[in-house]
């Protein structure tokens, strides 16, 4: 892991208050935010190029970091479910918000706004991408 002085992220461990800090792992850092009970940032430790490029070390924590902060926050009893927003336009760290959810919370995103974002809708081109994501999960390199 690499730190680098001017890098927020890289610092976060760092300045944040220790009771706010949540893991400060080889790969992974996260902490409480902004005071909101049940709102968590959790951002890979060295920089990189989005989710598609985290190190593999950081790719295969990543399920199992997920799964306990999400049962973690469950655990306490102020939350029905956890969101998980990925944030990654304007850093160089993966890093996500996981969001406790109470009962009645207003959804944290709709689908049509954030669909009408998008003016080139494509279908044919859409499953085209699908099919080449397909074929990655596929042994044979084909789908069936």
């Amino acid at each position: 892991m690499t730190a680098h002085p001017g890098c927020k992220i890289c610092t976060m461990l760092d300045v944040a208050a220790p009771a706010d800090v949540v893991l400060a792992g080889d790969v992974w850092g996260v902490v409480a935010m902004q005071d909101v009970p049940g709102m968590l940032m959790a951002f890979t430790r060295d920089h990189d190029g989005g989710v598609g490029t985290i190190p593999d070390a950081a790719a295969a924590e990543l399920g199992p970091l997920f799964k306990t902060l999400s049962a973690g926050l469950l655990a306490t009893g102020d939350f029905e479910k956890v969101s998980v927003i990925y944030l990654g336009d304007n850093a160089i760290h993966t890093h996500f918000m996981l969001l406790g959810r109470k009962p009645g919370d207003a959804p944290v995103f709709d689908n049509a706004p954030l669909l009408a974002r998008f003016a080139n809708k494509d279908r044919d081109r859409a499953r085209a991408i699908a099919d080449q994501l397909r074929d990655a999960f596929s042994p044979s390199g084909t789908h069936p």
